[in-house]
């Protein structure tokens, strides 16, 4: 059911039950235009619906218990717009619920329609370095996909790891700088330094910081704080927090692989980072506990001859079949 009307009115009942359908992910691009502008009206102080304090009150206590079951969690920015709105119609309840949405929506925080959006895409074995447009400096790996826009806005720095790896050295900014990978792991800093790796295929998606601190959040996860030398790993399977030393961390930006006491599954992600190759095994890739510190200018051959030598428990073979890595 739509509740898109083509006139600009909005009566009571249409806003309160379009707020509902918003906050469930239902409304239609037409449905949220019409929110769009009755927030625009309200800044206007049109001849707008308003709510009651009852109605207010209600929203606030759904609201509340629905989007922020634990309080030590709730999200602290409010962006601009939405706090003019808040200020005039209900005080840091429709302005923080707008807000949240905004912040936990991809789609909407990172809208290719709203932003001038640049896409670079590393299709070779060779490092990219990048300057976005706070000055913070990119290095993107191997096969590797970053969208980001070309102004960053007024009160974000939003950047999109769509595969692959990359390292970022934030320069320090009252705005926040997230980066958020497909599977909708967002890391958010003020100014610090730290590894997003996401691969698609293997369905991992990876944070390790250097220097500083991170907040990293995924729909369905309590947010974590990330300090130095610790890692958070996705998968399907579970979320792992470690520790990995400094000098491992940013190996990879130096030239070198570095492994230690690695699973399969860290194996398989360090393959495919590097080579652009996606393994695939019905092998527990839990088990394991490779150590490799080799250049990566080796070729994947070699690198798959090393491993196959020191592999134990389980012990595995390599096989290409039609372009595509298999691990018995």
């Amino acid at each position: 059911m739509s509740y898109y009307k083509p006139q600009n009115s909005l009566d009571k009942g249409t806003l309160l039950a379009l707020l509902e359908k918003f906050r469930q992910g239902e409304c239609t691009p037409e449905e949220e235009a019409l929110l769009s502008a009755w927030l625009d009206a309200l800044e206007r102080d049109s001849d707008v619906p308003k709510l009651s304090a009852t109605e207010m009150q209600q929203i606030k206590e759904n609201m509340q218990q629905q989007i922020w079951p634990d309080p030590a969690i709730r999200p602290r920015r409010i962006g601009l717009r939405i706090a003019r709105v808040a200020a005039i119609v209900v005080p840091l309840i429709i302005g923080g619920y707008f807000t949240q949405q905004y912040l936990t929506r991809p789609s909407r925080q990172l809208s290719h329609t709203s932003i001038d959006w640049k896409t670079v895409k590393n299709t070779g074995r060779q490092l990219q370095q990048i300057v976005l447009p706070d000055n913070t400096v990119a290095v993107l790996g191997p096969y590797s996909t970053i969208h980001y826009p070309a102004q960053f806005p007024a009160n974000a720095r939003p950047v999109k790891l769509t595969e692959g790896k990359a390292f970022f050295d934030v320069v320090k900014d009252t705005r926040p700088f997230s980066v958020e990978d497909n599977s909708g792991v967002r890391t958010t800093v003020l100014g610090t330094s730290f590894t997003v790796e996401a691969s698609n295929a293997l369905h991992i998606s990876r944070v390790a910081v250097a220097t500083g601190k991170v907040q990293v959040e995924r729909q369905g996860t309590k947010t974590a704080t990330l300090g130095p030398s610790q890692r958070l790993t996705f998968s399907e399977q579970a979320v792992k927090q470690d520790s990995v030393a400094a000098n491992d961390l940013l190996a990879w930006t130096k030239g070198e692989i570095i492994l230690r006491n690695a699973t399969l599954q860290d194996l398989l992600l360090t393959i495919k980072n590097q080579y652009g190759i996606t393994a695939t095994t019905a092998l527990d890739v839990h088990q394991g506990n490779y150590t490799l510190h080799i250049p990566a200018t080796m070729t994947l051959q070699e690198v798959l001859d090393i491993i196959e030598k020191i592999s134990y428990r389980p012990k595995i073979h390599f096989s290409m079949q039609h372009d595509q890595l298999l691990v018995n």
